[in-house]
């Protein structure tokens, strides 16, 4: 068993998020802010308004007029975007890490995590629930559990872990759990609550595998976020992918499984437009 303690002292030890990425997380969240709110917030910050104008005047909005202020590229993108991208300028050094433990390669877990955001963005479109703006960083962050137990999964440990779920038919969960004292999804989800976001960022992250235990439709969407995010990948590495989604969760979010089939190259595509947008994720 791992030392529990160390883990998760070691899961405090991460970065902190910019103070702005904090701040307008919590903006974008609360019920009693307004535009203006998260317009002044960026508008003080130079590398997030920077970010925001490449985007809000990348490929992806050819043939809109160019803009040149921060207000223009919050109106253009739109709050809950606004609040993933800001995420993402302060996570993706740390994302981009090689985690042998879980076979990822380097800039693996960024991809993953980038195509389970696009997934949640797309999902507006095929869903009848409304999307949470929270909905897209707890996408973003999903397997951010999975940073901190890379680095301690020895060779042992992953032998035993990989045994429990081959021979005693264990889920990638219940298998951290046994032999590591808690899985990535709890991991991540203290990581969350140490980089101070939102609590349904926070419960996205926790509940992205087991979303009937969150009671909250932003678990339903991560979990659904993730699943879509695995196929995406499947597609781009020419492999195939069997696409299940629980049929609870699609009844909470009011879909169904054409609806989900039809998301997966609306998806793509605006994987392909991000893609170009970073040149290459």
């Amino acid at each position: 068993m791992i030392d529990l303690n160390r883990l998760i002292e070691q899961a405090n030890r991460m970065p902190p998020f910019p103070a702005t990425v904090i701040r307008l997380s919590h903006l974008v969240s609360s019920p009693d802010s307004n535009l203006d709110d998260v317009i002044e917030l960026i508008a003080f910050d130079q590398t997030l308004t920077f970010k925001l104008l490449c985007a809000a005047n990348s490929a992806a909005h050819a043939g809109l007029a160019r803009v040149g202020t921060a207000r223009d590229a919050v109106m253009r993108l739109g709050t809950a975007q606004v609040m993933a991208l800001a995420v993402a300028v302060g996570a993706r050094p740390q994302f981009q890490t090689k985690l042998d433990a879980y076979g990822l390669a380097e800039g693996a877990l960024w991809r993953h995590s980038v195509s389970a955001a696009v997934a949640a963005e797309t999902a507006p479109r095929f869903c009848k629930v409304n999307v949470p703006a929270e909905v897209f960083t707890a996408a973003l962050l999903h397997d951010a559990g999975k940073l901190v137990m890379g680095r301690f999964i020895s060779p042992e440990l992953l032998t035993q872990i990989l045994k429990s779920r081959q021979e005693d038919g264990l889920t990638q969960l219940d298998a951290e759990s046994l032999h590591l004292g808690m899985d990535h999804a709890e991991l991540g989800s203290l990581m969350a609550k140490h980089w101070q976001l939102p609590m349904r960022v926070i419960q996205g992250i926790k509940y992205h595998h087991t979303p009937e235990k969150g009671m909250d439709v932003v678990c339903d969407f991560t979990y659904l976020a993730n699943h879509a995010a695995h196929r995406l990948e499947a597609g781009l590495d020419g492999k195939e992918h069997v696409f299940q989604i629980a049929p609870e969760v699609m009844e909470r979010l009011g879909t169904n499984m054409a609806e989900l089939e039809d998301m997966g190259p609306a998806a793509a595509g605006r994987f392909a437009q991000i893609s170009r947008r970073y040149n290459s994720v």
